[in-house]
């Protein structure tokens, strides 16, 4: 138990410093590889099955860091209709939350290759402490054990998506049960996402892509973040560079094989008045399109 006061300290004053600009810290993933991880319009997106394996690994210099793993698929069931399922598992020291979510998208065909998407999503969660951590008896402190007799509870998505030939336009309205924040731990949860990107072929075969990409999200209880991101696409090689309102910076690559195996790997430095002490935030993406 002890191990753990430092993390919980240090992680009250990365929310709650003055100096320091609060934020959830989003899986990578969704700007570019996988955006139907905040976007239940993007399901099944580009007509394809696709799969998602994240992991993502935060404030690794200290004892009970966050650690967020995500497994994700989406694919077209109809022309017109996809689905979509998502299980995420996120554990902060002794605190461990786990969701499953569901999703459904409907696109509407514009002109040529425009159209838009709407989706919804349906999600279970339920928090709790680890109670082989908490005591080295097993036996959870009576106020711990109120916390896990928490009932679980449902929450939904709304998201909506125009997709072009080269501009791709999002909005997301996220964590719909309100309720949520009198009843469960809500901290640091995000209310919406939206996101205007465009792609600019470098060369006419498309062996040399550049798409710059804008996000603005909102975050319960603080700021809200905006991030300026790049990926260039050299063949087969992705190229991944980001740039976020809390002042840390994201870089990485990516490798597509073949067009349907896609791993990649970015590091995001740490916010500005925690260099040294966190570590910054590694995140792994394995993806598979069918």
């Amino acid at each position: 138990m002890r191990k753990y006061i430092k993390t919980i300290l240090l992680m009250i004053a990365v929310l709650m410093g003055e100096k320091v600009s609060a934020q959830i810290s989003p899986m990578k993933s969704q700007y570019y590889q996988n955006p139907y991880l905040v976007n239940a319009a993007m399901a099944g997106y580009n007509g394809k099955l696709n799969v998602f394996a994240n992991y993502s690994d935060q404030w690794n210099k200290i004892d009970g860091a966050p650690v967020l793993m995500s497994f994700s698929g989406s694919g077209r069931i109809t022309e017109k209709a996809a689905i979509g399922f998502n299980y995420m598992s996120d554990k902060a020291g002794l605190l461990r939350r786990s969701q499953a979510m569901g999703s459904y998208a409907y696109k509407v065909n514009l002109s040529g290759e425009e159209s838009l998407r709407f989706g919804v999503s349906l999600s279970w969660a339920q928090n709790r402490f680890d109670q082989g951590d908490a005591t080295s008896n097993g036996n959870l402190d009576p106020a711990f054990a109120a916390y896990n007799n928490q009932r679980s509870y449902l929450d939904g998505n709304f998201g909506v998506a125009y997709i072009g030939k080269k501009i791709e336009a999002q909005f997301s309205y996220l964590n719909l049960n309100n309720k949520r924040q009198n009843q469960f731990s809500s901290v640091n949860y995000a209310t919406f996402y939206s996101a205007l990107s465009y792609k600019i072929d470098l060369v006419n075969d498309g062996s040399l892509m550049l798409k710059p990409l804008i996000a603005y999200r909102g975050v319960k209880g603080f700021e809200n973040q905006w991030d300026v991101a790049t990926e260039l696409s050299i063949e087969q090689l992705k190229v991944y560079t980001m740039y976020h309102s809390n002042k840390t910076f994201t870089g990485g690559f990516g490798f597509l094989h073949q067009k349907k195996l896609l791993l990649s790997i970015m590091y995001s430095t740490e916010p500005q008045g925690l260099q040294g002490l966190t570590g910054g935030q590694f995140d792994l993406v394995l993806g598979y399109q069918f």
